[in-house]
């Protein structure tokens, strides 16, 4: 389902490049394995390889720009980046600016479960490009990934081996059951506008690839999970079953934040102290400035 032919797709084309700091940050779209072209950001550090390389998707809320802040500082520790856009997850301005035919186009792709596919196959194409980069250490690839990018992540740790370790931050172990219970807009969306028998079948479809299906797998990949108390759509039940689900090594980790952690330098820090655990570290720790819980 996930499987494509590399040979018939082309590399990074660079849109646009800049430098600061001895920091390469390249505006760059590639061939999705299914159509279209993904948009991405590439951070490149001024450091001789091989070195760690990272992939980070965001969470539904967000774009490539969601951690383009943390790919940064990591470049300056020696870590390439490589942040990817959802193709089907663009912020098309809001009902208000739909009319009636294009605002129903828009919820039927949220719902279309080759999206979900799509997005999958377009991560494991990053892999692929960056696996490639001639300063690119292929035994030290890790995951980011936020919200429905957790989710993603998820399905990835169970069939992907070339990545070695994931950190899935507040991540839906089952993507199929928020999309019927949470009061996450998008779920709140496509429950309230699809029509019944449609409606139905995404969820049946959805169901076959709840990530907690995937990460028993993951194994001897490693995994951190970050998740939040005060969350708004993941209760702490949800959040254990996605964690109790995963292979070992794992680890499960608290924060006094809402979903989107906003504000919680205490989970990036521990993100960073994990891929040094993980033996990815390339030049040095970052100061703790907060802790968790």
């Amino acid at each position: 389902m996930f499987d494509f032919k590399e040979e018939r797709l082309s590399g990074f084309e660079v849109i646009a490049s800049h430098s600061i700091d001895g920091i390469c940050i390249y505006d760059v779209k590639y061939e999705s394995p299914f159509k279209g072209k993904v948009s991405a950001y590439l951070f490149v550090p001024d450091i001789a390889g091989p070195l760690p390389a990272l992939i980070f998707m965001h969470p539904s809320q967000g774009n490539r720009q969601t951690f383009y802040h943390e790919a940064q500082l990591l470049a300056t520790k020696g870590f390439i980046s490589l942040l990817i856009e959802a193709q089907y997850l663009r912020d098309d301005g809001g009902r208000e600016s739909q009319n009636k035919l294009e605002f129903a186009k828009r919820i039927e792709e949220m719902a279309d479960i080759q999206k979900y596919i799509q997005t999958v196959m377009d991560i494991r194409r990053g892999v692929t490009l960056l696996g490639k980069m001639p300063n690119v250490d292929e035994s030290k690839i890790a995951f980011i990934g936020h919200g429905i990018g957790a989710s993603w992540g998820g399905i990835l740790s169970g069939i992907d081996n070339r990545i070695k370790t994931f950190i899935l931050i507040s991540g839906y172990g089952k993507v199929s059951e928020m999309q019927m219970t949470s009061e996450h807009p998008i779920a709140l969306l496509i429950r309230s506008f699809l029509p019944l028998e449609r409606y139905e079948y995404f969820i049946s479809s959805l169901n076959k690839l709840d990530p907690i299906h995937y990460v028993k797998n993951a194994s001897p990949a490693s995994i951190l999970f970050q998740f939040a108390e005060n969350d708004e759509y993941i209760d702490r039940s949800q959040a254990r079953s996605f964690y109790s689900a995963a292979s070992s090594p794992k680890k499960l980790m608290w924060y006094d934040c809402n979903h989107l952690f906003s504000t919680c330098e205490a989970a990036i820090y521990d993100r960073h102290e994990w891929l040094f655990t993980q033996n990815f570290g390339a030049s040095g720790k970052f100061p703790k400035k907060s802790t968790a819980n």
